[in-house]
């Protein structure tokens, strides 16, 4: 699509360079010439290829962004879709408002030029070919004055690119800031409500605001002045034309039509000339954008085997914790030291500690979001690596805390993953998970929208709705992280039932520091200072 754009833009340039031929018959044949039929047809020529120029314009701009849409989204898609594999607790590091700002502007960046620099460098290229040569058989002295100041614009073009990436770099990374202040502010409206920071934060968004603005008049006086001064070398070119062509014409060397047509491919060859220098421009600001995207593409993503096999169905969910050490990011303190312990399939384990003691990395390990240092996980005997990662994820499933749900409706979040479930199923396993409780009461029932993030709930509806989709998932293991601790004593303790009636079969991990709300299991643990020990349910 983008090589139909290109050669429907070469055609719409050459019907354009036709036009200063004509107007040099309307001045000597037609004007100068006295031959009105020759004004006449030179005049309805301009018309018809103006015309013409107007409809492949508009078939052009169609194709042209229809093909960079679809580059711009293809490319969006890719580094998206990377993001989506590396390791959440990786991806964490990254503010979120940076990598919007990266995903959005400097990808549009990449697009922009990777779209438009090949089909602008060809036509330029062909138009100052093509010009050139109709330039020198109108008149060569003329045209070896232009080329005279050519070396000056490249001087000025080379001496600008260091100041142009640089101001580009710092705009960006200004944009970054901005966009990441926006996304922590906004989606804590809370806390700096509760702070009564408001004031604060409308002065940190004006620094901001001023720094971003800096930075663009910056990036545009160095684009402003590049650009200047070389439209100023134009202007001298020009001048010069008409001094020296104008000297011709008063000897009689060269008609006035021929002076002026000049003077019109002169300006069509400088906005040529004029692209290919914002091509250099574009280049330099894309360099830093791709660099940025480049960034990103670098964070490592989870390591799946090529031989990786999937989940057999008849799995069981027997799990071997073999002395299995995480190190913390920051200061290399053992989250978990030398774990082992042996997890029978269709047994229910609870797991209590303090917070910040490692229970919730244990689920993490599970479902791969982080690998152990040390030691190894085996599921069913194998190793958890020589599982596909799909599989483990969606076999493995996890009730968080303070579960996140989508934008939509209360039903779309009991089937997010699981599209395949009929609405039927779906508002059973809800019921069972005593989520009809609080929808029953609600105007549009399950079809009720919830904000982003599950704005408009509780947490414990929201932990009821992620139950309700974790028993969708018809899971191997299900590890339920301070899954009930949005709900009091009795319908914690209610919830608990209902699980262990639909999941008897399957191994339940059950993380808690409210060991009271569990009326039962197999085994109990205590996670303190990253060693484990065996422990009471209660007390």
């Amino acid at each position: 699509m983008l090589s139909l754009a290109l050669l429907l833009g070469l055609l719409i340039a050459a019907l354009s360079a036709a036009q200063p031929l004509l107007t040099r018959i309307v001045i000597d044949q037609g004007l100068i010439g006295r031959q009105f039929p020759r004004l006449v047809g030179a005049c309805l020529g301009m018309l018809g290829l103006a015309a013409a120029g107007f409809a492949l314009g508009g078939v052009h701009r169609v194709i042209y962004v229809r093909a960079s849409g679809r580059a711009l989204f293809s490319l969006r898609g890719a580094v998206y879709a990377h993001l989506l594999r590396v390791s959440p607790r990786r991806l964490a590091r990254v503010p979120v408002g940076d990598m919007v700002s990266r995903l959005d502007g400097d990808i549009a960046e990449v697009q922009r030029f990777g779209t438009d620099a090949a089909p602008s460098f060809i036509s330029s290229v062909l138009t100052l070919i093509i010009v050139g040569a109709v330039m020198l058989g109108l008149s060569w002295r003329l045209t070896l004055l232009v080329a005279a100041l050519l070396p000056l614009q490249l001087l000025v073009r080379q001496y600008a690119r260091p100041r142009i990436e640089a101001s580009t770099r710092a705009l960006r990374e200004a944009a970054s800031r901005l966009s990441g202040f926006l996304v922590e502010t906004l989606s804590g409206a809370r806390h700096v409500q509760a702070a009564a920071a408001e004031e604060i934060e409308r002065r940190r968004l004006d620094a901001l605001g001023h720094e971003y603005l800096g930075r663009v008049l910056g990036q545009q006086w160095v684009t402003y002045a590049t650009g200047s001064f070389a439209a100023i070398l134009g202007h001298l070119a020009t001048a010069g034309v008409f001094v020296l062509g104008g000297w011709y014409v008063l000897q009689g060397r060269l008609s006035v039509g021929t002076l002026v047509a000049f003077v019109a491919y002169l300006g069509r060859s400088s906005g040529s000339a004029a692209s290919m220098a914002a091509l250099y421009t574009g280049y330099q600001r894309a360099r830093v954008s791709l660099a940025r995207v480049e960034e990103l593409l670098g964070l490592p993503c989870v390591v799946e085997s090529a031989v990786a096999s999937a989940l057999p169905a008849a799995a069981r969910g027997d799990l071997r914790f073999e002395a299995v050490s995480v190190a913390a990011n920051v200061d290399g303190r053992p989250v978990l030291d030398s774990i082992s312990m042996d997890i029978a399939a269709g047994s229910k384990v609870v797991l209590r500690g303090a917070s910040g003691a490692g229970k919730s990395t244990l689920a993490d390990l599970l479902r791969r979001f982080v690998d152990a240092d040390s030691g190894r996980i085996l599921l069913d005997g194998r190793p958890l690596q020589e599982y596909k990662l799909a599989d483990l994820r969606r076999r493995i499933v996890v009730v968080e805390h303070s579960p996140l749900l989508f934008r939509g409706s209360i039903l779309d979040n009991l089937r997010y993953g699981h599209e395949h479930v009929d609405e039927t199923a779906a508002i059973e396993a809800a019921r069972q998970a005593l989520v009809d409780e609080f929808v029953s009461v609600l105007p549009d029932g399950y079809a009720t929208q919830v904000g982003e993030g599950g704005a408009g709930l509780s947490t414990g509806q929201r932990q009821r709705i992620a139950i309700a989709r974790a028993a969708l998932a018809q899971p191997l293991i299900v590890i339920l992280d301070e899954a009930t601790s949005g709900l009091d004593a009795d319908a914690a303790r209610a919830v608990h039932r209902s699980l262990d009636a639909v999941f008897t079969q399957r191994t339940r991990i059950v993380i808690t520091h409210r060991a009271g709300d569990i009326e039962g299991s197999d085994v109990c643990w205590q996670l303190e200072g990253g060693r484990l020990r065996p422990a009471r349910l209660v007390g």
